[in-house]
């Protein structure tokens, strides 16, 4: 099988959709499938296997277009085109040259961008129905378009393939194909080691959040709800929080540290590799995702490997994933009172830690790539 793997962010870039597909593609490579990747970006890093950039410095329509020409001349020969982002283009190229095509659909971007534009404040539930800004409409429409016009559709949680049967895409083409975590490739030792070889205090109590800074992550809440437990700590407390990521929000958000006055507890790492966040998470001693939703959070299955304990907002399908009081702590999204208290109950009961940390461990390796790329390849093979 030949396949060409279409994407938008890729190593160096961080997250999730980066991380999987640059797997993906090795072990592709490593089972003698011949195989491209065509994304976006400038680095220079050479792979086993053909790596196209386009640069993300030009202006947005024409970045669109040279990825669509890009498609026509270079990926022609590939029988299949696996499409985990820049849909448009892909689509649009895939048709005009009869390919087949599957697509990777990981979330709603339509309600996502609606979002992060402040043209919508309804739910991704409330959003699939209810009648929104025309130019948000359009997107809606466009991206219900591009789900139909492809040959097989991938979602990694039950909640995400809802959402695409929604858009009229038939059952029989959308399948759900979980998520695996990435292995953790240096040993970490205890956590007060790792503490160490990062320069953090030993014996701090260490919340750490990971992702895209964006509003639907709502790191703003998690700072509020920090910033009341500092207070009720008093001047003397040990409680640092650091947020790993880059985004359009780093600004405001840092803002926002200075004027909550907690800017000596708190840490922006920003972008860093995948082992230095397993060094992180490791290092912490509760994990917060405190999104508003999510398709299915790859970093909770990281801080489950590593041993971190598992606190989660009860949006997506992070339900398919956190058991709540069993692997972890679910709450609901918004809720600055139910994070404070559950926060501040993970960080001073010590049974509850330990329950967490086995079972999420156990609930990490039931999440195998194996399993994961094996039926990927039978989706893209039968399409």
């Amino acid at each position: 099988m030949n396949v060409c793997l279409i994407t938008g962010i890729f190593p160096p870039d961080i997250g999730g959709p980066a991380t999987y597909v640059e797997r993906f593609a090795h072990t592709l490579h490593e089972h003698h499938h011949q195989v491209c990747v065509i994304t976006l970006g400038d680095d220079n890093k050479k792979y086993a296997f053909p790596v196209r950039r386009l640069s993300r410095s030009y202006p947005l329509v024409l970045r669109l277009f040279l990825l669509f020409w890009t498609l026509l001349r270079q990926a022609r020969t590939y029988d299949v085109w696996y499409i985990n982002g820049v849909e448009l283009p892909a689509v649009l190229a895939g048709k005009l040259l009869r390919k087949r095509m599957v697509m990777k659909v990981v979330s709603d971007y339509a309600w996502e961008r609606a979002g992060n534009q402040g043209l919508t404040s309804d739910s991704v539930y409330e959003f699939q129905h209810k009648p929104q800004h025309w130019k948000v409409e359009l997107h809606k429409r466009l991206r219900s378009w591009m789900s139909r016009q492809v040959h097989t559709v991938i979602t990694p949680s039950l909640h995400v393939k809802r959402l695409v049967c929604g858009w009229g895409v038939p059952e029989s083409r959308a399948h759900l194909v979980y998520n695996a975590v990435e292995p953790v490739k240096l040993p970490l030792g205890t956590r007060q080691e790792t503490r160490k070889k990062l320069g953090l205090p030993v014996n701090a109590s260490i919340v750490v959040t990971v992702g895209r800074l964006i509003p639907i992550k709502r790191i703003d809440g998690l700072l509020r709800v920090f910033a009341d437990l500092l207070e009720q700590q008093g001047e003397q407390s040990d409680l640092s929080l650091f947020v790993i990521g880059d985004g359009p929000e780093k600004n405001n958000l840092t803002e926002l540290t200075r004027a909550l006055n907690v800017t000596a507890h708190v840490r922006f790492i920003g972008q860093i590799e995948q082992q230095a966040v397993y060094a992180y998470l490791h290092a912490a001693d509760v994990f917060v995702l405190n999104s508003s939703i999510e398709g299915f959070p790859h970093v909770v299955l990281e801080a489950m490997l590593v041993g971190t304990p598992v606190i989660a907002t009860k949006v997506g399908g992070t339900p398919e994933l956190v058991v709540h009081e069993q692997n972890g702590l679910l709450i609901s999204a918004g809720n600055s009172g139910e994070l404070r208290l559950q926060l501040s109950r993970m960080l001073n009961d010590v049974d509850l830690q330990q329950r967490c940390i086995q079972e999420g461990y156990q609930t990490a390796r039931g999440f195998s790539w194996d399993q994961l790329f094996q039926r990927t390849v039978e989706l893209l093979s039968c399409c």
